[in-house]
């Protein structure tokens, strides 16, 4: 069920992100790039949000790739104890990652275990690494290599 909903989540980004009016598309800069399964991933539009938590009261970022054709789509999630800062964040410390393969969410991985380094963050700026092991429901996958450099909106 929570892959569902993360699923979900991803999928209303998604649409919200490539849903806005030419003239008021503000384009994404940045970058993301890691292997899944061995194979290498880049995606050509990057960008991270940063917000506040209205029921728990904690800062998140959500970095956000769509890579190649827009045929996959990977969202990396953090929950801060308190503010923005650098370090390391696991999953037992609220990190995660969503990948699907297909927009569609037809083959959607989600972490069951997930590393996430804030190397650099501030307001504007979030720069890192992830790697983690995903899973669909059936099957574990390997994410390495994760790099990540975005603009925050």
């Amino acid at each position: 069920m929570k892959l569902n909903s993360l699923l979900g989540f991803l999928c209303l980004c998604l649409i919200a992100f490539t849903s806005c009016d030419k003239e008021e598309v503000v384009k994404a800069s940045g970058s993301c790039s890691f292997k899944f399964d061995g194979k290498s991933f880049s995606a050509n539009t990057s960008y991270g949000e940063a917000f506040d938590t209205t029921g728990i009261g904690k800062k998140v970022l959500l970095i956000q790739g769509l890579t190649g054709t827009l045929n996959s789509a990977i969202a990396i999630m953090v929950v801060f104890p308190d503010t923005l800062k650098t370090g390391t964040f696991t999953a037992a410390e609220h990190a995660n990652i969503v990948f699907t393969n297909s927009v569609s969410g037809a083959e959607a991985y989600e972490s069951t275990s997930a590393t996430i380094k804030i190397t650099s963050i501030n307001s504007k700026y979030a720069e890192g690494t992830f790697d983690g092991i995903l899973n669909n429901g059936e099957t574990e996958k390997p994410l390495t290599d994760g790099t990540f450099k975005v603009n925050i909106n």
